[in-house]
């Protein structure tokens, strides 16, 4: 996808030289090459399948995307050019399951995939009870995946089933928000696409204000959207700047019954004058993140506490939140996902940092204790990602393994999740990636090291 962006760019430059003619300014430059890569959009890479079955409805079958094994054949000299594979490779062929969302109109639930980028739909009671003696990996009902999809390193998710649209946002690659029907499968173009700022995360989808609002990492803020927003559509409202306290937002969850955002926070804090990211969304917004034409020599990062900060659901620009939870009382460490449970006024966190679930009360405010916390070997709970409460459940996306587990909504302490779904066999090893970007190789260790 790079090479068509830098691709396209180098022509549009050397047009510019060429034809004498006035020069156009960068952002619209950018627009008109983000317009034009968007057209064949969607990197991603099949693997080939397993071979082992996976179960729908008691029966074993054959798992969706199944492609028949290659074998390798290994170049025998490294002066042999042209297609030749790895000697070796490290690849999980399983989806990671990521941000998660339940439809209780139709009884649905879908997750986002980051490992083989694709969307997962499952019925709502798929999964195992913790009883059964069964390991096999369970189907879902529809996978939205392929190069036609846009769907790339993605984050949150959301459904729509008034209007019956599926959504997810790209995180750190993509920079894009794309709309599918809820019946879409497969290779797919997507119904329509939005241009989001750079490491867009979560999703929060407001029904009865038909708008999504969107957490954004490094710009420490949240955005809001018409629902049917597409290309480069500009946001209604946009949340950020010092008083708002957030730092590397993340899940996000809009509470209509309250009209209040509540917002993760990992705590990673960037000032915006050390913000460069150069995106199709930064490009219409003619580069807002620096304050006039100033830039501080002295300007630093900083750590701060996780948290998570509560605003009005009507807040605009830079204003304060509503309260804050946050201090080592809270437990809050890498909180990933959040949800409200609006009838009974609880905010469930999933707390990446210690593999647990944390519930607070919802008007709960500075460095407060939990009212219950799941956490254990028994749970299940291995790099939750994304957490959802739906029918008296807590539904939670690891992904530190192949699974989801599912619990009641009271549950509490180390104790074993009322069903699992698995996106894989029961005991294979995940590798781990999260969005790998470099690799380096340890001499003195023989170690490959490889950043997330």
């Amino acid at each position: 996808m790079r090479r068509r962006i830098i691709t396209s760019v180098v022509l549009v430059l050397g047009l510019c030289v060429i034809t004498p003619s006035r020069a156009r300014p960068v952002e619209d430059m950018f627009v008109a090459t983000t317009e034009a890569a968007s057209e064949a959009e969607g990197a991603m890479c099949l693997m080939p399948g397993s071979g082992e079955s996976i179960e729908r409805g008691g029966e074993s079958i054959e798992p969706l995307n199944q492609e028949p094994q290659r074998t390798l054949i290994i170049p025998k000299s490294s002066n042999e050019g042209g297609d030749i594979p790895p000697v070796r490779m490290v690849v999980d062929p399983y989806p990671s399951f990521n941000g998660v969302v339940v439809d209780t109109t139709n009884d649905l639930v879908m997750m986002s995939d980051t490992n083989r980028k694709s969307l997962l739909v499952y019925d709502r009671m798929a999964g195992r009870t913790t009883t059964s003696s069964t390991g096999i990996a369970a189907v879902p009902r529809q996978q939205i995946m392929g190069p036609d999809t846009g769907v790339g390193f993605v984050a949150g998710v959301a459904m729509d089933p008034g209007h019956r649209e599926l959504f997810t946002v790209n995180n750190d690659v993509e920079d894009r928000l794309v709309v599918f029907d809820y019946d879409a499968r497969g290779n797919v173009k997507p119904k329509r696409l939005l241009y989001v700022p750079h490491q867009s995360w979560g999703i929060a989808f407001a029904p009865k204000r038909d708008v999504l609002a969107l957490s954004v990492q490094t710009p420490n803020m949240f955005v809001v959207f018409n629902r049917e927003a597409k290309k480069f559509d500009a946001p209604i409202r946009s949340v950020r700047g010092p008083k708002t306290q957030m730092a590397d937002p993340h899940g996000i969850y809009f509470d209509e019954t309250h009209n209040e955002v509540v917002v993760a926070n990992h705590g990673n804090f960037r000032p915006g004058e050390l913000i460069t990211s150069y995106t199709a969304y930064d490009a219409r917004e003619s580069r807002q993140e620096r304050t006039g034409s100033q830039f501080n020599e002295n300007a630093r990062g900083r750590f701060l506490l996780s948290s998570i900060t509560i605003f009005d659901g009507d807040a605009k620009g830079d204003v304060a939140p509503l309260r804050v939870i946050q201090g080592p009382l809270s437990q809050i460490d890498w909180p990933m996902g959040v949800a409200v449970d609006e009838a009974n006024n609880e905010i469930i966190v999933a707390n990446n940092g210690d593999n647990s679930i944390l519930v607070f009360p919802r008007t709960a405010n500075g460095d407060v204790a939990p009212k219950r916390v799941l956490r254990g070997p028994l749970t299940g709970i291995k790099g939750p990602m994304g957490v959802a409460i739906a029918k008296d459940e807590i539904w939670i996306a690891n992904f530190g393994d192949h699974s989801a587990v599912v619990f009641p909504r009271l549950a509490a302490g180390n104790v074993r999740p009322r069903r699992i779904v698995r996106n894989a066999p029961a005991g294979r090893e995940t590798s781990g990636f999260g969005n790998p970007y470099a690799v380096a190789y340890d001499t003195k260790r023989q170690e490959v090291l490889v950043p997330n």
